[in-house]
């Protein structure tokens, strides 16, 4: 996004520049003729100016907030949800084996990271395996966990198998915490060319006092920052900004406030213009705010050596400098909201990559067969739906250590995206699963294809403890069918192919025929 950003500033400068020459112009021209009477109306209209861009931005920022947050609780409730699935899988298909393979699966790395995980023995309450409860009394039952977790989750899952119980989920906290880390990026990134920025304070006590809240971000004081803060502070004029700030969001939500603070990247101290407005799911205040000492300038260069003889040109100044006024705020709204679509895109782009493999992600491999399902209802033509399952990968994690897992689940995605077309699609279907969408790939080609692909897995090694190894695949192929009612049919016969290769020895390919 940098050079959006720089394209993004270079625009303001350039705008912000002619308007500014062109104003100067005016007011130079007509400054003779200005009357002093409207000295304050012009003071108030640069004043209106400043309030409206700071109102903006922050309302942009609390909407990016929202927006972040929104994708975030999404991304971890998907989270969930697989990991539902992949418990149900194991306990359907192994019940006596539920209890290692449930741990193995929530020791992964990054599920270590974002879970909180319980899981005791129905029978006597006993808690066999927990992530993520440090916090936790570890003296409370299941039951009183689990009661006092539910209400601190974005999203959690409680359920019983068999002589388990277990329960799992993201907490509200780490999905604030990574909203946080965003945002904070995003800021510390963000350039205004008329020195404002913005900063984000949490409150911990709306009462006030010391240590009430604490400096979350602020660019223009970065070493600061996690630093504890009183309403007890004053500017240089002895104001008290930070008790101002939270008796205005205490009351209503939002305040416009002023009191002197120095600029950015210097230690010129000047009155500042700043607007507030309360997040109240974090208990964030987020502010921005501009300084006021280029007003006296602009009013009195307006209202310098007026003459009553030619009021008209003074009717003309107005209204060129009402049109002024007008043209940088549209142009600012609509750049601003061109900078934050673009940003957002490229954020919505990053939830549909894989972490690990870098290839597309299960999100997207749904959406991809969600689109290709209704293309070929419409034209009749269907992709080929590859599944591939690395043979034996549990060994290869019991054996080498997850960290080879993972380097083995690299190489697989690197060198099938290096053998496939452009158009085709890889996406990582969950765990060591794959799933290969191949647009315009016939049927009497796929044994070819499918073999090309089986020796391309087996082509590489890895190290597993000082011995070289290597790995092979189990495909399962299928096409669309008339018949077909949605694009899990299809899917299923994929994973029905697998099983069947499965079964039949490993290392090899089944195709499914409608």
């Amino acid at each position: 996004m940098e050079p959006l950003r720089k394209k993004y500033r270079l625009t303001l400068v350039v705008i912000i520049l002619i308007l500014g020459g062109l104003s100067s112009l005016a007011f130079l021209l007509l400054s003779f003729q200005i009357e002093a009477v409207y000295e304050k109306n012009i003071e108030a209209s640069i004043i209106d100016v400043k309030k409206t861009f700071l109102k903006d931005n922050v309302d942009n920022l609390i909407l990016t907030i929202d927006q972040e947050r929104q994708a975030q609780e999404t991304l971890f409730a998907r989270l969930n949800q697989l990991a539902e699935t992949a418990l149900d899988g194991y306990y359907i298909y192994n019940p006596d084996a539920f209890l290692e393979q449930a741990i193995l699966y929530f020791e992964d790395p990054i599920r270590q990271t974002y879970l909180t995980v319980l899981i005791a023995d129905s029978a006597t309450s006993r808690i066999l395996y927990s992530e993520n409860l440090s916090d936790v009394d570890q003296s409370l039952t299941f039951f009183e966990k689990t009661e006092q977790l539910t209400p601190l989750m974005t999203s959690s899952v409680k359920k019983d198998y068999g002589s388990y119980q277990v329960f799992f989920g993201v907490r509200q906290s780490r999905v604030a915490e990574i909203v946080e880390q965003n945002i904070r990026q995003l800021i510390h990134a963000s350039r205004f060319s008329n020195d404002a920025y913005f900063w984000v304070n949490e409150v911990v006590s709306f009462e006030g006092g010391d240590n009430y809240a604490i400096r979350l971000i602020h660019p223009n004081l970065k070493d600061t920052e996690g630093q504890l803060l009183s309403t007890n502070m004053t500017d240089v004029q002895g104001n008290f900004p930070y008790l101002e700030e939270l008796e205005g969001v205490k009351g209503s939500g939002e305040i416009f406030y002023t009191y002197f603070f120095k600029k950015l990247n210097s230690d010129v101290v000047s009155e500042k213009l700043s607007y507030a407005r309360l997040y109240p799911d974090y208990n964030w205040i987020v502010a921005m705010g501009v300084h006021l000492d280029d007003i006296s300038s602009y009013v009195s260069a307006a209202t310098a050596e007026s003459n009553q003889k030619i009021m008209w040109l003074l009717l003309g100044l107005i209204g060129f400098i009402f049109v002024l006024i007008v043209i940088l705020t549209v142009a600012m709204s609509r750049i601003e909201g061109w900078y934050y679509r673009n940003s957002e895109q490229e954020l919505k782009a990053a939830v549909y990559l894989d972490p690990l493999t870098q290839t597309y992600n299960r999100r997207a491999g749904n959406e991809c067969l969600e689109k290709t399902f209704k293309t070929y209802k419409h034209a009749g033509e269907s992709p080929a739906f590859i599944m591939i399952d690395i043979d034996g990968f549990k060994i290869v994690n019991d054996e080498c250590g997850h960290d080879v897992g993972d380097e083995v689940l690299i190489k697989l995605a690197t060198v099938i995206n290096q053998h496939i077309r452009g158009k085709d699609k890889l996406f990582r279907w969950g765990g060591e699963e794959f799933l290969l969408v191949c647009q315009g790939l016939k049927e009497d080609d796929i044994e070819v294809f499918t073999t090309k692909l089986l020796e391309v897995a087996a082509s590489f090694y890895y190290d597993c403890c000082g011995q070289s190894r290597r790995i092979t695949v189990s495909m399962g192929v299928s096409y669309c069918s008339p018949g077909d009612t949605d694009e899990k049919d299809v899917i299923k016969r994929a994973d029905q192919g697998l099983y069947e290769a499965k079964k039949a020895g490993k290392n090899r390919s089944c195709y499914i025929r409608p």
